[in-house]
């Protein structure tokens, strides 16, 4: 009869864990997307008043890019960390902004580092070992990431030489270039292990380009990657292929910058977005966005708009929308950029982006 109660006790333990469990995983399923945890993550390259303009801010417009989010409240955070937090299903602060710079160039040292160094807000600089090696008056060394990674700058992957990574060159067949792009990643990340002394396991991709196959395999090797199409990352974002909205050139303005700021990720499932290259063999492409949570949302209010084009034509079904645009796409990088007014009263919008690749 011991034996028989204690197996009785073993079991209704056992239950009420699994509910416990099934119960708060639906709770988390069933969590409104304003409640959630958001992520915005800014993308910069130059800082300087002598650089390309098309991948440049000025320094005086990067510190009222800063000034800014200190005048209004957002709290500047550790991607990494962060990252880590969203995916464990633990708090950020509010209006968490994460800031990152591509290509590790040499003119971070005048003004952007030492400007996030005064405010000790972090930042994660993406670099090209490859690069840094070869062109010591461009790019900053690996002493010098050293120096501001202890000061709480985060140095991640960008690649070996910062090559394309979808586009096939003729002299290799697919599983040569493919053998490529993976030890380029995977020789940066010994590189950044070996001279920093740890990686935070984060890989940008060279010109935001990537494939369904490279996606794949970042998942196999428990790597976290962004691309360059504009957004904000979500507990239910495809962790191999995460948004930042580009923040210098063109995207500089602080006044639509703002706008970004406040925005959340669009609740769809972003798991089942096509592959960039989809626009290859479907032109124009269409993306299904199948929703998370269709009733708490305004679907019939989402706008859509096409790189150099009009407005792409959005269809609203019962669990998804479908967009496409009305003319071809041009050869290049384009991109499908969507927004839904929020529900809550804010007047702000939720942000979704797809990228696509015609060779």
């Amino acid at each position: 009869m011991k034996l028989w109660k204690t197996y009785l006790s073993i079991c209704a333990v056992f239950i009420l864990f699994n509910f416990t469990r099934i119960s708060f995983a639906q709770e988390k399923t069933n969590i409104a997307p304003e409640q959630a945890n958001h992520l915005v993550v800014l993308q910069y390259h130059h800082v300087a008043d002598d650089t390309p303009g098309i991948t440049s801010i000025r320094p005086n417009e990067f510190i009222e890019h800063l000034n800014y989010l200190a005048d209004n409240q957002f709290n500047i955070v550790d991607l990494p960390s962060a990252l880590n937090k969203i995916q464990n299903g633990q708090p950020l602060p509010k209006n968490a902004v994460a800031i990152t710079f591509d290509d590790g160039y040499l003119n971070l040292i005048d003004v952007a580092l030492p400007e996030l160094e005064k405010r000790n807000w972090p930042a994660t600089i993406f670099v090209n070992p490859g690069l840094l090696e070869k062109h010591k008056s461009h790019y900053l060394s690996w002493q010098q990431l050293k120096h501001w990674h202890n000061k709480g700058m985060a140095i991640a992957n960008h690649g070996w030489q910062h090559d394309y990574w979808v586009r096939q060159p003729k002299d290799m067949d697919m599983k040569q270039w493919q053998a490529h792009v993976k030890d380029s990643i995977l020789s940066t990340e010994k590189a950044i292990e070996q001279q920093i002394g740890g990686s935070p396991k984060m890989v940008a991709f060279p010109y935001g380009e990537y494939d369904s196959w490279l996606t794949t395999w970042l998942t196999e090797q428990n790597l976290i990657a962004f691309g360059q199409q504009s957004g904000v990352i979500a507990s239910y974002s495809d962790f191999t292929a995460l948004p930042r909205f580009p923040a210098s050139g063109q995207y500089a303005n602080l006044q639509t910058l703002a706008v970004k700021l406040k925005s959340k990720a669009l609740p769809v499932d972003y798991k089942t977005l096509p592959s960039p290259l989809k626009a290859n063999t479907q032109n124009p492409p269409q993306v299904n966005l199948n929703w998370l949570t269709k009733g708490k949302i305004n679907a019939g209010q989402l706008n859509c708009f096409v790189t150099s084009q009009p407005k792409a034509k959005v269809t609203d079904k019962a669990d998804y929308a479908i967009v496409v645009a009305t003319e071809k796409l041009n050869t290049g990088r384009s991109r499908y950029n969507c927004t839904l007014p929020r529900n809550d009263g804010s007047g702000d919008y939720f942000w979704f982006s797809q990228p696509w690749l015609v060779e």
